[in-house]
């Protein structure tokens, strides 16, 4: 079998390496490299045989077989409003305390609770919901807590995790998509990459790390 690969670096022709010696090169995901089985330059993140180099470096390239599916990311989402719910429950004694909201705890009735309140609840939810998914999915973890448990991580079309800023768009997306009843996440259903309505608007995709 051909094993020769090259290299391009500034311009100039490397090479040839066999595949061991490839991959101790240290390749990014832009390297441009010859493979044996193609005929033109492409990106190490397009070429194949290099998709489980870059798995171990952290990379989980989105394809057909790891994209996850509507219900993986739903109980992901339960679980971070789960948690979610108990930050905002610690937060009520503190804004009673404020005079901002009069929520009694002690015998709490959702039925009885005023339209004043229910919104200022809401409004934390959502900001909270902000800042915890955004700054999760920037982080090495590439996700929430949620998502972390379901083995789940937003990545960019290479693979690659995304910046605070596409995080933040990202997340704001969801959250309009939360507020029009969730529809803006059925077309995790029929889309090729299984994107939400946030994920078209950031290009990003949500993978299963372990598939």
């Amino acid at each position: 079998m051909n094993e020769q690969y090259y290299i391009l670096v500034d311009g100039e022709q490397t090479g040839p390496y066999t595949f061991k010696e490839l991959i101790e090169k240290e390749l990014d995901l832009h390297t441009r490299i010859m493979a044996p089985s193609a005929d033109t330059w492409q990106d190490a993140c397009d070429v194949p045989e290099l998709y489980e180099y870059f798995r171990e470096q952290g990379y989980h390239f989105p394809t057909e077989d790891n994209l996850a599916s509507y219900w993986w990311r739903l109980l992901a989402f339960l679980i971070d409003s789960f948690l979610l719910s108990f930050v905002v429950s610690f937060s009520i004694p503190i804004l009673n305390s404020k005079g901002v909201t009069h929520i009694n705890l002690k015998d709490f009735d959702p039925s009885k609770i005023s339209v004043h309140d229910a919104t200022i609840i809401q409004a934390i939810f959502y900001i909270l919901l902000l800042f915890y998914n955004a700054i999760g999915e920037a982080s090495v973890m590439k996700g929430t807590l949620g998502k972390r448990i379901c083995g789940l991580a937003v990545v960019d079309q290479d693979g690659d995790g995304i910046s605070l800023p596409v995080a933040l768009f990202r997340t704001l997306g969801k959250i309009l998509s939360i507020y029009l009843w969730g529809l803006g996440t059925f077309s995790i259903f029929w889309t090729d990459g299984k994107q939400g309505l946030h994920d078209i608007l950031a290009k990003t995709y949500v993978v299963r790390k372990n598939v």
